[in-house]
């Protein structure tokens, strides 16, 4: 059987394909926090803490489905698992705006979107794990940290357009009906990875994904664990950039609407620059350093600094040294994408899609948290004459988290890769 690191050149096309599915996933991702920050919270009187279980609706069935979202990559193939998701997309995300269409007060549109976000969560569980299992089977080890930053990249690309892309639909047709124009979007996105993907070699599926004890086994590695540990610290960090940046400059720094949008979109897409930056550097690290000083370089420097460079923003004189510092962060946050996924494919070898899942599933975990801790350790720490020291309060605590992150960077070994996952660890 032919492992990963055997795997041929990409056919042309495969990864420009990921990064569409993946930015358009990201797109629908966040179209809901847009939404949520200009027209929800406002026009309904919706709390950011309800707000905030819808958006941790989503992340907690992303969540939930993401293990065996892995193994159902690794049984059936990645192309399989990419079509279920594009195609439950299309369908969930029209629900979303049928939703707000049909509710008739508050309650009613808060109980509906938790249930619609729920089942898009669930659907979309598979979207990393069967990128990052398709560019290991598809392309040459030494260039497969720049495929996985060009992937990831893709999901800021998708997330920066939907600030000023979903924005300018609601102003245009109203938040419900965009999300009717999201979901052609991701029809439009399923037939091309239908058409796409079947002249690719397709993703190769292992003997071992038949057996639970192999998968448990690869689980249960050290340096998997500490790796889905790392990536649940990195993403509780990560994750307040898409929820809530367009909110704490609007608000909490009293920007305009069109400041806090167009601030939001640059630090996404400075966040994508780094991931590309990151992957190619990942790359290209020393080859006189270990396997494990290889891996980890990027990825612990670049938490590191991410986590260093947030507490300086949030303790800035003015909005715009806050931005500086918030771009600094946020590219040495992409920095780190590419190493994670990398390694985590690596390490569970011929079950490397079940391995990415667990990982993303700690990184969910901590992404599905924050968004509703966020503004609940807000209110816990504001003060009567500086309300908003409650916020800096919240958000200096997750960037002290992303900062002990990079610590378990050093349980992760990649020789592990070459066993057999069989083997006992």
């Amino acid at each position: 059987m032919e492992t990963p690191s055997e795997a041929p050149a990409s056919r042309p096309g495969t990864i420009p394909l990921l990064m569409l599915v993946v930015a358009c996933g990201h797109f629908n991702r966040l179209a809901i926090a847009v939404a949520g920050a200009e027209r929800i919270i406002p026009d309904y009187g919706l709390s950011t803490e309800r707000m905030g279980l819808v958006y941790s609706a989503f992340l907690l069935a992303y969540t939930v489905m993401m293990v065996p979202g892995g193994w159902f990559i690794d049984r059936f193939g990645a192309r399989s698992a990419l079509l279920g998701l594009t195609i439950g997309s299309t369908f969930f995300v029209a629900l979303t705006g049928i939703a707000g269409l049909l509710a008739e007060d508050a309650a009613a549109l808060w109980l509906g979107l938790l249930v619609v976000r729920t089942a898009l969560g669930a659907v979309n569980a598979p979207l990393h794990p069967a990128s990052a299992r398709t560019v290991a089977d598809r392309v040459p080890a030494r260039s497969r940290a720049l495929a996985n930053g060009l992937v990831t990249f893709a999901a800021c690309v998708g997330m920066a357009a939907t600030y000023p892309v979903f924005g300018t639909l609601m102003d245009r047709i109203g938040w419900p009906t965009a999300f009717l124009v999201s979901s052609g979007l991701s029809l439009a996105v399923t037939l091309a990875l239908a058409g796409g993907l079947r002249v690719s070699r397709p993703t190769m599926v292992h003997a071992a994904s038949h057996d639970p004890a192999s998968a448990s086994r690869v689980l249960r590695r050290r340096g998997v664990i500490c790796i889905t540990i790392s990536y649940l610290a990195f993403c509780y960090f990560q994750y307040l950039f898409f929820y809530w940046m367009e909110y704490y400059f609007e608000t909490i720094q009293g920007l305009s609407r069109e400041s806090a949008r167009n601030d939001s979109t640059m630090i996404t897409l400075v966040m994508g620059v780094g991931m590309i930056a990151g992957g190619w550097l990942s790359d290209r690290a020393p080859r006189s350093l270990s396997p494990r000083a290889r891996r980890a370089l990027v990825p612990v420097v670049g938490m590191l600094g991410s986590g260093i460079a947030f507490e300086f923003g949030l303790f800035a004189p003015g909005p715009t040294a806050t931005l500086a510092a918030f771009a600094v962060a946020a590219a040495f946050t992409g920095a780190c994408e590419a190493a994670f996924w990398t390694t985590a494919v690596e390490l569970g070898a011929p079950l490397g899609g079940t391995a990415a899942g667990l990982m993303n599933m700690g990184g969910n975990l901590g992404g599905m948290i924050s968004p509703a801790l966020t503004p609940l350790l807000g209110s816990l720490f504001a003060t009567a004459s500086d309300p908003d020291s409650g916020w800096r309060t919240s958000l200096a605590i997750a960037g002290g988290i992303v900062v002990a992150g990079a610590a378990l960077w050093l349980g992760i070994d990649p020789s592990q890769t070459e066993r057999d996952p069989g083997a006992e660890p």
